[in-house]
């Protein structure tokens, strides 16, 4: 006797087509909820690449030292300041304790002082009583962190430093390196959490709304509709995935389109995707 075959339809194949066809997409609702799951926290990790991959782009302009022309001067002058400095614990140790300032070239100096330079056209570099600040008043660059990173860094380490014009130059780029970069793993973090929270409430809501389409059955089957909206979120999930990836894939590589513009447009293809589905379910709610 000749055995049938079976054949099963992988459930990872079937998510894809769920982007474009809709009976993969209620497919999707039979699903369990640990896939579920891990493929909308991979769609919302995709649909915050291209906020993190900008900010990553803004801290790697702001490192280079070409956008602070003449902050050689400005450590120069910490070198033969006639006082000391050390930064231990986070913390800036100023030794005569007062605030001191220096000017070289275009630039200011401030030790110990915690201005605030927001719109000033000044160069300045300042070492503040916990944080660090670097910025070139003229074209806005700056790059700015907390002093914690940079424990151990003293007026003795710029002097020695300073005697080599390679080694000072070295120094430079790790202190901007550095202060543009330290802050990063905790930024990424947030917006992560934020993109997750705001893909979870889109997920939801829409959900809701698939799940509302079993109302489109004539008014004499009514007593027998049931809302499950559990099966509704599934599906959002499963569809809205689609346009996270692409929408993520785009927003990294292609550094032109910026991040709030491809959230707008993933918002809208999601949107669409969804009521394309809605729509679909409605009707097939309405002939049975």
């Amino acid at each position: 006797m000749k055995q049938k075959k079976t054949h099963t339809t992988p459930i990872l194949w079937t998510a894809a087509r769920a982007w474009w066809s809709d009976s993969a997409a209620q497919d999707c609702a039979s699903f369990h909820w640990l896939f579920i799951i891990v493929l909308f926290l991979a769609s919302s990790i995709a649909i915050s690449l291209p906020f993190g991959a900008n900010r990553w782009r803004e801290a790697n302009i702001a490192s280079q030292t070409n956008q602070y022309p003449g902050l050689g001067y400005a450590f120069e002058a910490l070198a033969q300041a006639p006082f000391s400095f050390t930064i231990a614990n986070g913390a800036l140790q100023l030794d005569p304790p007062a605030p001191e300032a220096l000017t070289a070239k275009d630039w200011i100096v401030e030790l110990g002082h915690n201005r605030d330079h927001t719109g000033d056209t000044q160069r300045v570099l300042q070492i503040g009583t916990s944080t660090l600040l670097i910025r070139n008043g003229s074209t806005g660059t700056q790059v700015s962190s907390s002093l914690q990173p940079f424990n151990g860094l003293s007026s003795d380490t710029i002097k020695r430093a300073a005697e080599n014009r390679r080694t000072l130059s070295q120094l430079i780029e790790g202190v901007l390196y550095t202060a543009a970069f330290s802050s990063i793993p905790s930024i990424l973090l947030t917006l992560g959490l934020l993109m997750l929270v705001q893909n979870l409430a889109f997920v939801v809501i829409l959900g809701m709304m698939l799940s509302f389409a079993v109302y489109g059955k004539a008014p004499g089957n009514q007593s027998s509709v049931k809302l499950k909206p559990l099966e509704g979120i599934k599906m959002a999930a499963a569809i809205m995935a689609g346009p996270a990836f692409l929408i993520g894939l785009v927003g990294l590589f292609i550094p032109a389109f910026k991040a709030p513009f491809l959230w707008l447009a993933y918002s809208l293809l999601a949107g669409i995707r969804v009521i394309m589905l809605y729509t679909s379910r409605y009707r097939s709610a309405r002939s049975s």
